[in-house]
């Protein structure tokens, strides 16, 4: 199994600094995945917690752990009702898992949870698509070629809220495959706004944890830093 490639362990260390890590911290990755970003972090000392719904990335993530004998503790769970007391993790990051349910009641409630478990003062990392590039520059189809792996996409739009559906269509040596994925688009004004609703104060904004300045126009992606100041009941 691949271990985490330069880029992840790029990422994991601007993260180390916007969230102000240190190594006897307790984080949770919700919506983890493979968890190959909680896999970076706990190789520097601190506590990590990877959070996931899908059972079989779980087990791969598990499996990826063993070999590169990194301790960390993995739950299955649900986002939106994570099964941890309040106030238990010094910090939260949610990369690319954020704005896929269908309605803004169940995206609320996952952001919600976020600044439940956090302890005053602790930080979240949210990382999503840049909502408002992708409205005002909409592409219905795309095509990607990649070591021989042909990606197709058809790109469908809905509003109120915006949202947009792909359609996505994979072929290569491997084998081909299709599946859809929907997924809330937000701008980053209106990401700002849902943060601080739910008790967050938004301390930054990047186009990656480097520490990139996000410009609207050009940043593909918003990485965007929220300090729980209080839970919102």
């Amino acid at each position: 199994m691949l271990a985490p490639s330069d880029h992840v362990r790029l990422e994991a260390a601007g993260l180390w600094t916007l969230l102000e890590l240190s190594a006897t911290r307790r984080i949770i990755d919700i919506g983890c995945g493979h968890g190959k970003h909680a896999l970076v972090l706990a190789e520097r000392g601190p506590e990590v917690i990877g959070l996931d719904f899908a059972a079989a990335l779980l087990d791969r993530a598990r499996q990826l752990a063993a070999e590169l004998r990194t301790p960390i503790r993995w739950v299955r769970g649900d986002m939106r009702r994570l099964p941890f007391r309040s106030g238990c993790a010094d910090a939260a990051i949610v990369i690319d898992a954020f704005g896929f349910f269908d309605t803004e009641e169940e995206h609320e409630a996952v952001l919600r949870e976020a600044a439940r478990v956090l302890t005053n003062g602790g930080r979240l990392a949210l990382k999503v698509v840049n909502g408002g590039l992708v409205l005002d520059d909409f592409r219905e189809t795309e095509r990607e070629e990649r070591d021989g792996v042909v990606v197709l996409v058809s790109n469908t739009l809905a509003f109120d809220p915006p949202r947009m559906t792909q359609r996505i269509s994979v072929s290569g040596s491997r084998g081909d495959g299709e599946y859809e994925r929907r997924q809330r688009l937000y701008r980053v004004d209106e990401l700002r706004v849902a943060l601080e609703h739910v008790g967050f104060s938004v301390v930054g904004v990047f186009a990656s944890p480097d520490g990139t300045p996000f410009e609207p126009a050009v940043s593909s992606t918003m990485w965007v830093v929220g300090q729980r100041r209080g839970f919102s009941a």
